[in-house]
């Protein structure tokens, strides 16, 4: 009988794209599970994230647990996490623990025991953008990964040492022959992804917006969907919203790497945007459709963060009508620039500073949904009549099931807590 192995992912859309490619490798000689927890499989593989301390304590808290219900378990850690504190992870019982480079091969590394961490392996000819072939845990929804590394080298970040700063773009055809076989197999959503997407085609005379053009003249009238996972709001001119809401096959929603409103707090966090170019881009996004949907990340309590930033910041996500946003306290990484800068803000500030940011958000959210009732929106229906539509709005639709992995036309009907209540049209 063959084994069985839980994928456990953290962190970023990447993340998700490259477990799906692991299991992808190992799915021939183990039987292949996502999420499991609780110390029912034989060996469990964490992808891990190194964004947030908190990320990385509920990865320790994870191994520790599934090593007290069986010691003897195989625990595979890999990813950002890996890649940045290879010997913790191994001291707090992880048997192997293997980079962002080492991952990419793990059909071949699995029997092995101990680090093996390229720390520079973006810098050597090896190194490759591995795309999955299918979706292994969700047959609706696709990840293709098109970029890698970044240049940006936020104060904050800690990315660059995992990931490096040396962009990778995927070829141009191998995307365009991917999304036609992703097509072939009937899955309906693609998800493009990278670790900076706004740095495709760095250094060529083709570039992010330019792919865009090409994907909706190749395959503009299909039955599908794209989705872009995260950008930067410089990267919103008129020309990029032009492309995305005159399309019939890009999504109606961006989310962006926003992180904060204040001029003050972008200059010290390293960000090369402005507070007018976040206006500039909400207006690009939303000048050919009001209702055009915007999540986003945003840091609170960043060291100098001020209560005129913050509530500049609060003030900023009630007007804007942001569909969802993902709030974080500011958490100081190892060997970044910001964990040294002066006036970094009391815990328990930036707690309170994170709650409050949560209720605005909500309020935010609210009154860009309640804008949306009474709309007749296309779901992608996943499972259990539920889905999500063009806006990237949760619904759970009233009445029969509906088929998977179908679209279908609904009107939003209410607010839920999880998104919103829908019927067939």
């Amino acid at each position: 009988m063959n084994k069985k192995i839980s994928f456990i992912t953290y962190g970023c859309k990447l993340n998700q794209s490259e477990t799906e490619k692991m299991a992808e490798k190992l799915n021939s000689n183990y039987n292949i599970t996502f999420e499991e927890k609780d110390g029912r499989s034989d060996i469990y593989v964490l992808n891990t994230c190194t964004v947030t301390a908190e990320a990385e304590r509920k990865i320790r808290q994870t191994i520790r647990r599934i090593k007290r219900k069986n010691s003897n378990i195989k625990i595979i850690a890999t990813g950002c996490y890996s890649h940045t504190d290879a010997e913790k992870l191994k001291e707090i019982g992880a048997d192997l623990v293997l980079g962002n480079l080492e991952k990419k091969y793990i059909d071949q590394n699995i029997e092995k025991e101990g680090i093996f961490v390229d720390k520079a392996y973006w810098l050597r000819k090896q190194d490759k953008i591995e795309i999955p072939n299918f979706p292994m845990g969700n047959r609706t929804r696709v990840f293709l990964p098109i970029e890698e590394g970044c240049y940006n080298a936020c104060t904050y970040c800690r990315i660059i040492f995992s990931r490096g700063t040396k962009i990778r773009s995927l070829d141009k055809e191998i995307i365009f022959d991917k999304i036609s076989d992703f097509i072939d197999q009937g899955i309906k959503e693609i998800v493009l992804t990278g670790i900076n997407l706004g740095y495709y085609g760095y250094r060529t005379d083709y570039n992010f917006k330019c792919l865009l053009k090409d994907i909706e003249k190749k395959f503009g009238t299909k039955n599908i969907r794209i989705r872009i996972s995260s950008l930067y709001p410089d990267m919103i001119d008129e020309q990029f919203a032009k492309i995305v809401n005159e399309s019939d096959i890009f999504e109606n929603h961006v989310h962006l790497s926003l992180q904060h409103v204040s001029n003050d707090v972008l200059e010290n966090m390293g960000r090369k945007y402005r507070k007018k170019d976040i206006n500039n881009a909400f207006k690009n996004l939303r000048k050919y459709n009001e209702n055009f949907s915007i999540t986003a990340d945003i840091i609170v309590g960043f060291p100098g963060e001020t209560e005129e930033d913050f509530q500049e910041l609060i003030n900023f996500v009630k007007k804007n009508k942001l569909q969802k946003i993902h709030g974080f306290r500011f958490s100081a990484r190892p060997n970044t620039k910001a964990k040294r800068l002066e006036n970094q803000i009391p815990g328990n500030i930036k707690k309170e500073r994170n709650k409050i940011l949560f209720e605005a958000s909500k309020y935010s959210s609210k009154d860009y949904i309640l804008n949306m009732i009474g709309k007749k929106v296309k779901v992608l229906i996943e499972n259990n009549n539920k889905g999500y539509d063009e806006y990237y709005i949760s619904h759970k639709i009233n009445g029969q099931n509906n088929e998977e992995n179908n679209f279908k036309e609904v009107i939003i009907k209410q607010i839920n807590t999880e998104g919103v209540v829908s019927d067939v049209f």
